[in-house]
């Protein structure tokens, strides 16, 4: 009887081979155990810049309510999102600690210019109705509004396969 070990070893494929070779007749096995894994680490960020107007009122029905709110920006306004520059990178340094995480970027800047052009106008008002012997009670308001917001997303995957074959057959 002829006893034959096979050892192949690579990364990350780990592959084992153990032939047994029996006279003819009798039977014959083959097992082979692959496995594999690895992990992949997933970084990604996100700017986005908002300009508009924002108009609110609450009041008591005996009030009359009026707001408007017009925002015209100049043709040299400008919105630049950018990573990196010439010559430059970017990078980012996370923090985790028991109540949650920091992140500290570089090479990633916003260069929002916003140019208020003629006709622009924030106009609220209340005005009291007929006296119903209730009291008037009320807010409004009429504004501009930009908002900045940077998201940023880190995070990590792994696996881990393992397929394990066993072959037996009569010669």
């Amino acid at each position: 009887m002829e006893l034959r070990l096979e050892l192949w070893v690579s990364t990350p494929l780990l592959v084992v081979s153990l032939l047994a070779m029996q006279p003819p007749g009798k039977t014959q096995l083959l097992e082979r155990n692959n496995t594999n894994f690895g992990t992949n680490r997933i970084f990604s960020y996100s700017v986005q810049s908002t300009y508009g107007v924002n108009t609110s009122a609450n009041a008591s029905p005996n009030l009359k309510v009026e707001t408007e709110a017009v925002l015209n920006l100049k043709e040299d306004s400008q919105l630049t999102n950018k990573a990196g520059a010439v010559g430059g990178g970017t990078g980012a340094t996370f923090q985790n600690t028991p109540n949650g995480s920091n992140v500290t970027l570089t090479g990633i800047t916003a260069d929002n210019k916003f140019l208020i052009d003629s006709g622009t106008s924030f106009r609220a008002a209340l005005t009291s109705l007929e006296a119903d012997g209730q009291p008037s009670i009320g807010n409004a308001s009429a504004t501009a509004s930009h908002s900045l917001t940077v998201t940023v997303n880190n995070g990590e995957s792994s696996f881990f396969n393992t397929i394990r074959e066993n072959f037996e057959g009569a010669q």
